[in-house]
């Protein structure tokens, strides 16, 4: 049986960010990621200010800001054609995930971690005082492995929730995301738009190589309404909104199709389950307008990453690492959830939205900014 000191399921933003940071001090990491890098992911594709400080501490922030569109300036558009411009305290960078994600395990594999892709995990046994047994396959095989401990980075939703009975499965609001890629958004060139809608909101963005990002969310129920895939979203998000019309008429489709994912529940889920530490949107996914998820998920690979060492040191014991981890995740994110769910309240029913941006404008965009930011 192959062991490993940790293992962490998922090469996303979080997960490498935590298997970079542990690979540094030179103990044997493992990564089993089920998909094959690149590739494509549902995502609004935008790293806010706060990511540099994190991707420096990686080593990839200067290829990253070598591709990204550098945003510095956002619009709330209303469906009643009001729009609210305001400015970005710091510029974010809009990059693919696929060029994203590729370079953070690159970057983590360049460090000494194993990152094996195309390796599903099935099962993770054990935990509870002693070390996890963990089955996976690969290449059409089955394996065992056993490990110290275990980080889980697998995303929004996975068989592992179901199989460890994580209780954000019980309920809640349910939505529906998905993304495409453009061309011809010259226009849009180091901006971010926010197009609401009734029922959801979408964003678009400039990405590396003058693409342009296309991201939304509808409610479960909205969905229902509409006959027809993603093109029928779209179509309902276009008439609803004559900004979001406007800016769809000077963009044609680049390559590859519809995106879709769900359902999401955003909401913050237990930082630890079983003594396995959760990072990214594994630990809760929140809102997309914030801007904030690729950033806190980055955030919170590296905490994790960190706290765990001092326990693979024996400085802490592990049910300290998970008291500690679990403290630190909710002083760092659970202020950013909690107003996302009240932002999402609002934006969600455009009357109030409309009056709210009459009132306030910009100074509450301002407010909701600096609500949202996790770090």
């Amino acid at each position: 049986m192959s062991t490993c000191d940790v293992l962490i399921v998922g090469a996303g933003p979080a997960g490498s960010a935590a298997a970079a940071t542990l690979a540094m001090t030179g103990r044997r990491i493992l990564v089993l990621e089920k998909d094959r890098f690149p590739r494509a992911k549902v995502c609004g594709e935008f790293l806010s200010s706060g990511a540099r400080a994190d991707l420096r501490r990686l080593g990839v922030l200067a290829d990253i800001e070598a591709g990204a569109e550098h945003i510095e300036r956002g619009f709330l558009h209303l469906p009643r054609g009001r729009s609210v411009a305001f400015e970005l305290p710091a510029a974010g960078l809009g990059i693919s995930r696929s060029r994203l994600d590729n370079l953070l395990a690159r970057r983590a594999a360049e460090l000494g971690a194993e990152v094996r892709h195309g390796a599903r995990v099935t099962s993770i046994e054990g935990g509870a005082g002693s070390e996890f047994q963990v089955r996976f396959t690969s290449d059409g095989s089955a394996h065992t492995l056993e490990t110290r401990s275990v980080i889980g980075a697998w995303g929004r939703w996975d068989a592992l929730d179901r199989g460890l009975r994580r209780r954000f499965l019980a309920g809640g609001s349910r939505f529906f995301g998905w993304s495409r890629d453009f061309v011809g958004g010259g226009r849009l060139a180091g901006q971010v738009h926010l197009f609401l809608f009734p029922g959801g909101y979408c964003g678009l963005s400039r990405v590396e190589d003058g693409a342009t990002n296309l991201a939304g969310v509808i409610s479960e129920r909205a969905r229902r309404r509409l006959d027809g895939g993603w093109d029928a979203v779209v179509a309902h998000a276009r008439r609803s909104n004559a900004a979001f019309d406007g800016a769809m008429a000077h963009l044609r489709e680049g390559p590859g199709g519809f995106l879709g994912i769900g359902p999401v529940f955003f909401t913050v889920k237990p930082p630890v389950e079983n003594r396995m530490l959760m990072v990214g949107d594994a630990a809760g996914v929140i809102d997309p307008f914030s801007g904030e998820g690729q950033t806190g998920a980055l955030g919170s690979g590296i905490l994790a990453a960190e706290i765990l060492s001092r326990g693979l040191d024996g400085q802490i014991s592990m049910d300290e690492v998970a008291r500690i981890y679990t403290r630190a995740w909710r002083e760092r994110f659970s202020r950013p959830f909690g107003w996302g769910s009240v932002f999402r309240r609002l934006i969600l029913q455009p009357a109030a939205a409309a009056v709210a941006a009459r009132v306030a404008g910009p100074r509450l965009l301002r407010f909701a900014i600096a609500r949202l930011g996790a770090g």
